[in-house]
């Protein structure tokens, strides 16, 4: 069968600081506070040292994949490998720059399941991928937001 892949990257300047914002990347546990509530996650592992920790992560509350952190520059990135319906790897970078930061999440995947491949001919997986990250973005903004304050902000509404 045809190997399926999905790419993507979304992006979104917000105003703190990275510090700040890798704070609230690496606190797997509370993913559930800031993420779409169609996306079930669940902390498998937590490591200390951030790296080896693992989520699951379940669009839709469908089948599930798990994510697991492989590198980490503490406040500009953080690769996740995928295992599960999914191969490959997600990062998330963090670039500060006069009191704002560029957030990144990048996606380079392959599509492991007989039945997402299928799917996918049907579906635009990467593109629901893509606007699925844009609401995990919108719970992030709104997570900074009720955790350190407005920074100039307009009133945020997260999308569930």
């Amino acid at each position: 069968m045809q190997k399926i892949q999905i790419k993507n990257k979304n992006m979104k300047t917000l105003p703190y600081s990275a510090q700040q914002i890798w704070d609230i990347i690496i606190d797997f546990k509370a993913y559930s506070e800031w993420w779409p509530s169609k996306v079930k996650t669940k902390a498998l592992k937590i490591s200390n040292e951030v790296i080896g920790s693992q989520i699951e992560v379940r669009p839709y509350g469908g089948m599930g994949f798990i994510c697991e952190v492989v590198k980490v520059k503490p406040n500009t990135e953080l690769v996740m490998e995928y295992s599960g319906l999914y191969k490959g790897l997600g990062v998330w970078t963090i670039s500060e720059n006069n009191g704002q930061c560029n957030v990144a999440y990048e996606i380079n995947l392959d599509v492991n399941h007989p039945l997402i491949r299928i799917l996918s001919h049907l579906l635009p997986v990467d593109k629901i991928h893509y606007n699925l990250m844009e609401k995990v973005f919108l719970g992030l903004e709104q997570k900074l937001v009720t955790k350190f304050g407005n920074a100039n902000h307009n009133e945020l509404k997260r999308d569930t």
